[in-house]
């Protein structure tokens, strides 16, 4: 019994098929970029359980509009003001209360991590 494993790409377009190595999966650019967005991903749904235990229902939907967690596309906080139908100061004032609450989470450090990447 081998614990060694083999690792069978294809490429997005469908062409060749090769198999590795566990050792020569790190060179694989497909395996590579699968593992990135795996960690992307994993790290996207680790600050939004974050949020949810963080904020309010509206705090936690500025958030996500703000720095594009349900979509990928980050907000202006008029933008955000304008689709969660309140005032621009408003949103503004909600905002730095969010972030206030989220640098004093016990979580604090991951969530600082991800707002630096997307901002």
């Amino acid at each position: 019994l081998s614990l060694d494993y083999q690792y069978e790409s294809t490429t997005r377009s469908g062409g060749e098929t090769s198999t590795m190595t566990e050792g020569g999966l790190q060179k694989d650019p497909a395996f590579m970029a699968d593992a990135q967005l795996f960690e992307k991903l994993q790290l996207r749904a680790d600050i939004i359980a974050a949020l949810v235990r963080n904020l309010d229902p509206r705090e936690g939907r500025l958030m996500r509009l703000r720095y594009g967690l349900n979509d990928g596309q980050s907000r202006t906080i008029v933008e955000c003001a304008e689709m969660m139908g309140i005032s621009q100061s408003k949103a503004q004032t909600l905002a730095a209360g969010c972030l206030r609450k989220l640098r004093e989470a016990d979580d604090a450090e991951s969530l600082q991590e991800y707002l630096l990447t997307v901002a």
